[in-house]
């Protein structure tokens, strides 16, 4: 009777407990990120909640549980694993926190395996997945985790539509960030399904660190007249004023030639660009070239003959991919040292540029 009436009480209290909502459980901390401004982490005893995205994509914007352990609470959010050993991806932007931690091989699935520039990963082992995501192809994956963008969903329903057929997907949107250290902190996001939030942190800090330090050094410095951008399609295509690249320019004591207040990428009038008075002192097309013949392969560009170009062409793979896009974006402290010492070469003689060179 005694143990009949010890396992009623049990069980009643493990009802109760459950019966209590994860959500009404006590935040013991909260990561409110510096610079990002589409993400915000909450920490429970046993648990993350995490909330990312914008409301207009999800009607509300998406939240979900990171854990190792069994819930002694009650919950409708999508649960997933927070010690991952198996990660699908689909972008370079989601693989430099890889390198960071040595976890090149819990990647088994990718979008664009011939985009990627890090040797490290094994692309033998990685397979090549469909940019629609096939339901089937992901699920024979067997990941932990899957990060993805909003631009692979085509509609907003298809997140959930995943979701219940066991596909582990969250959406990142680092790219919508405006600020070049607001996409690097999503090193924070992406490192909580391998239960390394707490290592990423600190080494976004010292990004950060790094990058509001050389920032401030560069502030006194007379600033210089920057070109950006091309020709396509006939008109000249060049970044937002308030984009990521313009604030990085900026915070080098850049000033763009073609200013604008919108975050972005512009496509101008080429008759009204080719107009310039006075020519910039620097030009970084943002393109494929690797020299200036390059560049004189079209008349076009002949008033902007005698300026001195630099492109972001340093680092490519055998394919010729561009580890701007990966490896570039993760650090944009070192990103604002490349366009220090285009800007003030005179002020950096011993650095060696990472990502940009002179176009000869």
């Amino acid at each position: 009777m005694k143990t009949l009436l010890f396992f009623l009480v049990s069980l009643l209290t493990m009802s109760k407990a459950l019966a209590v909502n994860c959500e009404d459980q006590k935040i013991i901390e909260s990561y409110k990120p510096s610079y990002a401004k589409l993400f915000k982490i909450h920490y429970y005893e046993n648990f993350k909640i995490v909330e990312s995205g914008r409301a207009e994509f999800n009607s509300k914007a998406d939240r979900f549980i990171v854990t190792d352990k069994k819930l002694n609470c009650s919950t409708s959010l999508p649960l997933f694993k927070g010690n991952s050993t198996r990660f699908v991806a689909t972008s370079t932007t989601h693989l430099p926190f890889l390198n960071f931690f040595k976890l090149h091989k819990t990647l088994v699935g990718f979008q664009g395996l011939s985009y990627i520039y890090d040797p490290l990963f094994n692309k033998q082992l990685i397979k090549e997945i469909n940019f629609d995501l096939n339901p089937e192809e992901l699920l024979s994956l067997k990941s932990d985790i899957m990060i993805a963008y909003p631009e692979n969903l085509r509609r907003p329903e298809r997140l959930r539509e995943l979701r219940k057929l066991m596909i582990p997907i969250v959406l990142n949107h680092d790219l919508e960030e405006k600020h070049p250290l607001a996409r690097a902190e999503w090193i924070v996001f992406m490192s909580l399904f391998f239960n390394k939030d707490k290592e990423a942190k600190k080494l976004f800090n010292e990004i950060a660190k790094n990058y509001e330090d050389l920032k401030k050094d560069l502030s006194t410095l007379l600033t210089k007249n920057i070109l950006v951008g091309e020709i396509q399609n006939g008109r000249w295509v060049t970044c937002g004023g308030k984009s990521d690249l313009a604030l990085l320019i900026s915070d080098a004591g850049g000033k763009l030639a073609l200013n604008n207040t919108s975050s972005q990428t512009q496509y101008l009038s080429l008759e009204k660009v080719l107009k310039i008075t006075t020519l910039p002192e620097i030009w970084l097309p943002q393109n494929t070239w690797a020299d200036k013949a390059s560049m004189k392969l079209d008349s076009r560009y002949e008033k902007f003959s005698s300026i001195t170009i630099f492109n972001n062409i340093n680092r490519l793979n055998q394919k010729g991919f561009n580890d701007y896009w990966e490896g570039g974006l993760a650090r944009p402290d070192h990103l604002l040292m490349d366009l220090a010492k285009i800007l003030h070469p005179e002020k950096y003689p011993q650095v060696d540029m990472a990502w940009y060179k002179e176009l000869k």
